[in-house]
């Protein structure tokens, strides 16, 4: 039986590929085109082209919470400016550039009250934002999650990384490479932003799994998405527990952290370390055995979707049984968008990749 991840992906590159069509279908010679079916289409407005003049004025806004986020600059912004460059259209990015919950949930509210074409929310900040998500609905404004759902807003579609899945990953790796040291038993400590709704289904997964293992979880710590408390916390936990075996880093500004302390207690190289990702440059601790694991949210994938799928409805591309999309949401309800496991046999491509990305810039 297929999998419903399968069943989602199918249904969404149908979707992508009728859009094409459609989009196909007119662009040919005005000269097959009956006059009545010019005027027919002129009178309905379906004249617009991808990256045509009449769309080039539709604006669609990502907002996020910690906009600034080196991740998000470096792997989330090149997505949504490819968007705006393949469609034509405009492609904003709001939102605090700090960690402000209060200010970036009256920011959905401001950017939802100029009524854009489509919104993006990252979701995974807190389930506040449900409330803010919803008011944008309510004037008909579609709204896509991603990055950490909002499963009881009323959000169109949520396309992003299933959170509790890259927990259950993070302590399978833990497992096999405890494993592969000899340790039947083992203490790990993870480090987050504890509050946020996506981290604390990250870290149930790593519970869930590591149940009856021998390997147990003992110190959770709020970083604050910050490197610096990530080192201080990490210092910390190291002077708790002498034998701490392994560490998770959930976030990307853990990573750095975590190796900084490491390495000032001499650990570097010593404990299991699986972690997200944390920049080009943090690659090189793979290289160099200071961390087995780097997990990478393809965040190319869901923000590309996420827009696709708004265009798609702001434009009516489709219409299935020719019903009121707000009355009858074609979008997939979830769709996960997948992870990339970097690992010492993987890590040279990654890197030449990135590098080469830098250089084009």
């Amino acid at each position: 039986m297929k999998s419903s991840t399968q069943v989602i992906w199918r249904t969404v590159t149908v979707l992508v590929i009728t859009a094409m069509l459609l989009t196909a279908c007119a662009q040919a010679p005005a000269a097959t085109a009956a006059p009545a079916d010019k005027a027919a289409s002129a009178a309905t407005g379906s004249l617009g082209l991808i990256g045509s003049a009449d769309r080039a004025k539709q604006e669609y806004v990502w907002i996020s919470n910690f906009s600034s986020l080196p991740l998000f600059v470096d792997r989330v912004y090149p997505s949504l400016d490819a968007f705006a460059r393949d469609f034509g259209v405009v492609v904003r990015k709001a939102g605090p550039t700090q960690d402000d919950l209060a200010s970036y949930i009256a920011t959905v509210e401001t950017e939802c009250a100029r009524k854009p074409a489509g919104v993006i929310v990252v979701g995974g900040w807190d389930q506040s934002l449900q409330e803010p998500v919803n008011k944008c609905l309510e004037q008909k404004v579609p709204v896509v999650v991603t990055d950490g759902d909002l499963p009881n807003s009323n959000r169109l579609s949520y396309v992003g990384t299933n959170w509790y899945n890259l927990g259950v990953t993070f302590a399978n790796f833990q497992i096999k490479e405890h494993e592969a040291r000899g340790l039947k038993t083992g203490k790990i400590a993870i480090l987050s932003p504890i509050q946020a709704q996506n981290m604390q289904e990250a870290r149930q997964g790593i519970k869930d799994t590591l149940k009856g293992t021998g390997i147990e979880v003992v110190a959770e710590e709020d970083n604050e998405s910050n490197a610096s408390v990530s080192a201080q916390k990490m210092a910390a936990i190291l002077a708790a527990n002498k034998d701490l075996t392994g560490v998770v880093g959930l976030d990307s500004e853990s990573p750095p952290g975590i190796v900084t302390a490491l390495d000032e207690a001499g650990l570097g190289g010593k404990l299991v370390v699986t972690t997200n990702e944390g920049g080009l440059e943090f690659f090189k601790n793979i290289k160099e055995g200071k961390v087995q694991l780097i997990v990478m949210e393809k965040y190319d994938v869901m923000e590309y979707l996420a827009l696709t799928m708004l265009y798609m409805f702001h434009n009516e591309s489709i219409r299935p049984a020719g019903l009121d999309p707000w009355k009858s949401n074609w979008m997939p309800n979830k769709i996960d968008s997948g992870l990339i496991m970097v690992t010492k046999d993987t890590v040279d491509e990654v890197m030449t990749y990135y590098e080469k990305a830098q250089q084009k810039k």
